[in-house]
């Protein structure tokens, strides 16, 4: 039981210097000092091993870090698991991978949902001149809004504020629709013999 505890102790203290690593690679600058040298030297050879994958990295946007602290929490999650149940089965298995995966997807449909609601409020207000800084939301909202375009190709002509009004309605049901349905999933899994 202490062997568990360990590891999960480990595992979380790693988890925080990943995204300790990630949220201070946002402020890149030589006199971070000796500690970020450290902090690199400790958390990159984990991270690089996701660095390979391509897919990850979507525009602007690098995926790569919530993949890495994904495959901590599906192993901490495993080890919660046998700790608790002493054993782990398949369908434990199955289950606590779902509901990782299923919690970076929420995660991310809930950042887009908030980029994509400031979006269409900064353009509510806004009468003529878009700032900058609506423009980068713009900019970063464009992925989602880019999936609902090809899942709902307008018949007529949609303009961009109504696009932007559809993705905030699809990321809204999806995150709701795919909660529940993802949460039955999850107790299927549990309750599966093997």
């Amino acid at each position: 039981m202490a062997i568990w505890r360990f590891l999960t102790a480990v595992i979380y203290f790693y988890i925080l210097l990943l995204s300790l690593r990630i949220i201070l690679s946002w402020f890149q600058g030589p006199s971070l000092g000796r500690g970020w040298e450290l902090l690199i030297r400790v958390t990159d050879p984990y991270l690089s091993l996701f660095s390979r994958f391509r897919f990850l990295r979507q525009g602007m946007f690098d995926f790569t870090p919530l993949a890495a602290i994904l495959t901590l929490v599906v192993v901490l999650r495993v080890i919660d698991s046998i700790g608790r149940f002493g054993r782990i089965s398949l369908g434990i298995f199955l289950g606590v991978v779902s509901g990782a995966i299923w919690s970076a997807v929420a995660f991310l449909l809930v950042l887009f949902l908030i980029l994509a609601v400031v979006r269409a409020i900064l353009l509510a207000i806004s009468s003529t001149q878009e700032s900058r800084f609506a423009a980068a939301l713009g900019f970063m909202v464009e992925p989602a809004v880019s999936l609902v375009r090809r899942i709902f190709p307008a018949r007529q002509s949609f303009s961009d504020r109504q696009y932007l009004y559809l993705t905030i309605a699809f990321l809204f049901v999806v995150r709701l629709l795919g909660g529940y349905l993802l949460g039955l999933l999850i107790r299927f899994f549990y309750n599966l013999p093997i």
